[in-house]
C-alpha cells in the first residue's frame, strides 16, 4: 500500500470526527452552585476498616446494631458518590456514642469522635478528601441529653424515631444556659475538623437556631413529623413538603408541587421516616421509574436537595433497622447510570439555575418549568401520568425563529403554525434548550460530501493500480 492510499484511508477514517469536534460542546463545566446532597449513615454504608469491628458485639448481624460501616469506607466511594452528581456528603453523628447504637445519636462525650466510626485520624483524613474532591461535608448534630447540660425535655418524636429512641431525654434547646454550652461545642466542633455545615433532625418545637448555633455556619434543621416548627436554619426541611414530593412521585396521576423559593431543603425520606421505596411500591409501581422521575424533578430546583442513601438502588423499609440497610454495591445500577446522565445535563446547562424560574399551564400528574436566564432558555417537562402528552406552546411562551433541542431524551421540537408541541410518553420527563432554529447540519453535510468524495478517489486509486499490477 503506498503513501498516497493509506493517506487517503486516514482522512476517510477520521473525516467523521470534524463534525463531532465542530459542534461538542466543553465537558469541563464546573460543579452546581446548590448543593446536591447525598444523605448517609456512616455505619451502614461502607465497612472499610475490619480492625474496628473488633469492639461491635454484633455477633449475630442484628439489623438494629452496629454493622461495621466507618470513615474510611466513605473515603473509598467518594467516587461513586460524585459520580451520581453530588456535590455535598451528609452523614450520621460522629460522635463517642453507646456500643449497640449504630445511628449514633445516643452519645456518651460530644467532645470525641467514635473509634468505632474510625476514630479521629480517619475522620480528617475523610474530610480531607471530600474537599480535595471539591465537595462539602455536614455532619449532623444530635441533641441528646448528657450530664453536661442543665435541663432535659421529651422528644417530639415520630413514630420511627419513638421506636429508636424510646425514653431518651433531648437537650432543651430554649434554655439560655444550654444554648451556650451547646454552641460552643458546635464551634469546636465545626473549627477543629474543618466542616462545612452541620444538619439537625428537629425533635423539640419553636427553636431558634440563632440562639444555640454559631453564626456564618451553613445550617440545616430537618423535620420529621407536621406540627414541629423552627426558625432561622439557613435551610430547613419541613414534613409537608418531604410528605407532598412523596405523594406526587409514589405513582402517577397526582399533583406535582410548583417550586418553593426560600431555600426550603427538598428531600423525599430521611434515616428516621419509611422509605420513598416503600410507598411506590405500595402503590404497585415500578421503583426504578419512580426514583428517576422524582430526582429529575428535584434537579430543576433552585436550592439543596437531599438524596437518602440508598436510593438508587431502591432501598425498602419502614422499620428504623430497614430504613436505614447496609448498602449493597452489587445491585442493578440502572438508577445509578440515569442519576449519572441527568446530573451531567443539569451540570452542562446550569446557567438555567441562575434565571427566573415560571410555571406553564399543564395537566394533573404533570408539570412544566420555564427558565427565563439571559442566555439561553430553558424548559423542564415532566410528564408523571399513566398517559402520553402533549403540551402544545405557542410564540406567547417561546420567541419566533426558535426550535427546542432534547438534553436527556434527544427530542428536537420546530415550530409548525406558530405552535410547539412537547410529546412526551409516560413517566418520562425532558429538559429542552430553547435556541434559534437552525436547518440543514452544515458541518454534517460537508463531512458526509468529503467521505465519498475521499473514499471515491481511494477506489479510483485502488482500481487504477490493480489494472497497472496485471499489465
Amino acid at each position: 500500500m503506498n503513501k498516497w492510499t493509506k493517506l487517503i484511508i486516514t482522512v476517510i477514517l477520521i473525516a467523521p470526527l470534524f463534525n463531532g469536534y465542530a459542534f461538542a460542546q466543553d465537558k469541563e463545566y464546573k460543579d452546581v452552585k446548590y448543593p446536591r446532597i447525598y444523605s448517609l449513615v456512616v455505619d451502614r454504608f461502607m465497612n472499610g476498616n475490619n480492625y474496628n469491628n473488633k469492639m461491635i458485639k454484633n455477633n449475630e448481624k442484628s439489623k438494629d446494631l452496629p454493622l461495621g460501616g466507618d470513615f474510611q469506607g466513605i473515603e473509598s466511594k467518594l467516587d461513586y458518590i460524585h459520580d451520581m452528581g453530588f456535590n455535598t456528603i451528609h452523614i450520621s453523628p460522629v460522635f463517642s456514642h453507646e456500643q449497640n447504637d449504630f445511628l449514633g445519636y445516643k452519645v456518651n462525650n460530644y467532645d470525641e469522635i467514635d473509634n468505632v466510626l474510625g476514630g479521629e485520624k480517619a475522620f480528617k483524613s475523610l474530610i480531607s478528601e471530600i474537599h480535595k474532591k471539591d465537595m462539602k461535608i455536614i455532619v449532623d448534630m444530635p441533641t441528646t441529653y448528657t450530664d453536661e447540660f442543665k435541663q432535659s425535655v421529651n422528644g417530639d418524636l415520630n413514630k420511627v424515631q419513638q421506636s429508636y429512641f424510646k425514653n431518651d431525654k433531648f437537650i432543651d434547646l430554649k434554655d439560655n444556659e444550654n444554648q451556650g454550652i451547646y454552641k460552643a461545642k458546635v464551634k469546636s466542633f465545626v473549627d477543629q475538623y474543618d466542616v462545612d455545615g452541620i444538619s439537625m433532625n428537629i425533635v423539640q418545637d419553636d427553636i431558634d437556631a440563632q440562639a444555640f448555633l454559631p453564626e456564618g455556619l451553613d445550617t440545616y434543621g430537618i423535620i420529621n413529623k407536621d406540627g414541629i416548627d423552627a426558625k432561622n436554619f439557613k435551610h430547613l426541611s419541613t414534613n409537608k413538603t418531604r410528605t407532598a414530593i412523596q405523594n406526587a412521585f409514589k405513582t402517577v396521576d397526582t399533583e406535582i408541587p410548583d417550586y418553593k423559593q426560600d431555600g426550603e431543603v427538598l428531600i423525599a425520606d430521611t434515616w428516621f421516616t419509611e422509605r420513598f421505596t416503600k410507598h411506590a411500591a405500595d402503590e404497585n409501581m415500578f421503583p426504578g421509574t419512580r426514583i428517576k422521575q422524582m430526582m429529575t424533578y428535584m434537579w430543576g430546583y433552585k436550592g439543596p436537595i437531599m438524596m437518602n442513601y440508598g436510593t438508587e438502588i431502591a432501598v425498602n423499609g419502614s422499620k428504623i433497622e430497614t430504613i436505614n440497610q447496609l448498602q449493597n454495591f452489587r445491585t442493578d445500577k440502572e438508577v445509578i447510570n440515569y442519576l449519572e446522565k441527568i446530573s451531567e445535563t443539569f451540570k452542562q446547562y446550569q446557567e438555567l439555575l441562575e434565571g427566573d424560574v415560571k410555571v406553564l399551564p399543564h395537566d394533573k400528574g404533570t408539570n412544566v418549568f420555564y427558565y427565563d436566564t439571559n442566555t439561553v432558555d430553558y424548559i423542564l417537562n415532566i410528564n408523571d401520568s399513566s398517559n402520553s402528552k402533549k403540551v402544545t406552546l405557542t410564540d406567547k411562551e417561546i420567541e419566533k425563529n426558535k426550535m427546542l433541542s432534547g438534553l436527556i431524551l434527544g427530542d428536537s421540537i420546530k415550530n409548525k403554525n406558530n405552535q410547539y408541541n412537547l410529546i412526551t410518553d409516560r413517566e418520562e420527563s425532558e429538559l429542552y434548550a430553547v435556541i434559534n432554529e437552525r436547518g440543514l447540519n452544515n458541518g454534517y453535510f460537508v463531512a458526509a460530501i468529503l467521505v465519498v468524495l475521499l473514499f471515491g478517489l481511494f477506489i479510483f486509486l485502488v482500481s487504477r493500480r490493480s489494472k497497472r499490477q496485471r499489465k
